[in-house]
């Protein structure tokens, strides 16, 4: 009866085309909710391991090490990580792989360039503070700093070849390979240690994750050379018409901007927490927003399927079909968010006993940043559709007016209230910079007509 069930099942599939269409519209979109489901229980898991093996010390260095690598990594990234997502999507689907090509030739060497000016200029006044006799209290971390600083290059390159891989369809490799590298390779560290009897230390976890980001970007173009292998050769596009995006002056300055303050407001917490926090406060903090940043990782997730999307849309002037797109992700991020947060501040008490005796506050950390991630959740891509729609510059505004209120609002109640008053703050700005992002969404494709 069930072989049955199963080939009639079958049989009525493959006579409904229509049907079949519809399964295969979704299936690229499931792949892609499992990737990142994936990635996240396996970040969920690194942070477990670490917090137990380490504690939360440990725990909080390599949160300070990652955040400042990212920073420092989109810093050099020029903005052209986010530029190549919107060109290549097009030249991709004209056919144009020599000029995918050159246009990554071009970024690489930049920011290549870029990293060894900046290791220059920045090299020998480190020294000097690091030499004298009552150096800076900011030098107890010049190790972390000239880490991050190693490891950045690769962390932009990173984010070069998963962007552009995304615009090519190889969403679910870029989501993929961007997301588990790094969580595994801290796994496989511990679990090493574990079998072998040794402690694991915190620099063995700092030079896993680094290895990480060597790796990533490597497999990342080994994958993006198959994707533009399957394009036919030049010489068989000739006459081929190309579709040519609007070029917005001061553009790239704006993405660079933007990738830059997008980068910084997000791991803005630590950046600010260890001048008014030890590192365990950072260590509970960083277990916290790691877990209500499901929000991020689903809008990212998105973001690889819908940026392509709002990039075509833009160079075909259709205001209203961005518009539909906006909607969309505004009420697949909501309806994942919401059950998802509320499942995590109802479980709270119980992680935190999984992690510790010093993970006791987490379940007040997770509500504080789910009001300012609901918001997030609730506005949709709004930022992502105005960089691809050529109006970069308004996003900035939004991420300038955050970061302001961020920082001042840390100055003012980080010295009183600690942890927990900067969460607020934290939060608050997100939800700040989501509602404004939106606002300057629909006002551009309400009232805009975007460049042809």
């Amino acid at each position: 009866m069930q072989a049955e069930l199963s080939s009639s099942s079958v049989a009525a599939l493959t006579s409904d085309p229509s049907l079949l269409r519809r399964v295969r519209k979704f299936l690229p979109m499931c792949q892609l909710a499992a990737s990142r489901g994936s990635a996240i229980l396996a970040q969920f898991a690194a942070q477990l391991v670490v917090g137990t093996m380490v504690g939360a010390s440990g725990l909080g260095v390599l949160q300070l090490f990652t955040s400042w690598t990212c920073i420092a990594g989109e810093i050099l990234g020029l903005g052209l990580p986010t530029r190549a997502m919107r060109l290549v999507s097009v030249a991709y689907a004209d056919q144009q792989g020599d000029v995918i090509r050159q246009l990554l030739r071009d970024a690489r060497r930049k920011i290549i360039r870029l990293w060894f000016l900046l290791a220059l200029l920045a090299g020998v006044p480190l020294a000097l503070l690091l030499q004298a006799e009552t150096p800076p209290d900011w030098t107890h971390y010049s190790s972390l700093l000239i880490g991050a600083a190693l490891a950045a290059p690769f962390f932009s390159l990173l984010r070069l070849y998963a962007e552009s891989l995304k615009a090519t369809g190889g969403a679910l490799a870029a989501v993929t390979l961007e997301s588990l590298t790094s969580p595994v390779a801290l796994l496989l560290v511990c679990g090493v240690c574990w079998l072998t009897g040794q402690i694991v230390l915190t620099i063995t976890l700092l030079i896993a994750f680094g290895l990480s980001l060597v790796v990533t970007p490597l497999a990342l173009h080994a994958k993006l050379r198959q994707q533009l292998a399957l394009l036919p050769p030049e010489g068989a596009l000739q006459g081929k018409a190309k579709t040519l995006l609007p070029a917005v002056r001061g553009e790239l300055l704006s993405l660079w901007g933007n990738g830059v303050l997008s980068i910084a407001f997000l791991q803005l917490p630590f950046i600010v927490l260890p001048i008014y926090v030890d590192a365990a406060q950072i260590g509970v903090f960083a277990v916290a927003h790691k877990l209500i940043n499901v929000v991020t990782t689903l809008l990212l997730l998105l973001a690889a399927v819908f940026g392509p999307a709002f990039a075509r849309q833009a160079a075909q002037c259709d205001a209203a079909g961005m518009l539909s797109l906006l909607r969309r992700t505004q009420l697949i991020s909501t309806a994942v968010f919401l059950p998802v947060s509320l499942t995590l501040i109802a479980l709270a008490n119980p992680l935190a006993q999984l992690f510790g005796e010093d993970f006791g506050d987490l379940q007040i950390y997770l509500v504080i940043l789910t009001a300012g991630q609901l918001i997030n959740a609730a506005t949709g891509l709004a930022g992502v559709m105005l960089n691809m729609a050529g109006a970069a510059s308004k996003e900035l505004s939004t991420l300038v007016i955050a970061m302001i209120f961020a920082l001042g609002g840390s100055m003012w109640i980080g010295p009183e209230f600690g942890a927990i008053g900067l969460a607020c703050v934290f939060s608050g700005s997100i939800a700040l910079k989501n509602i404004v992002s939106y606002a300057l969404a629909r006002h551009h494709l309400l009232t805009t007509r975007v460049p042809s």
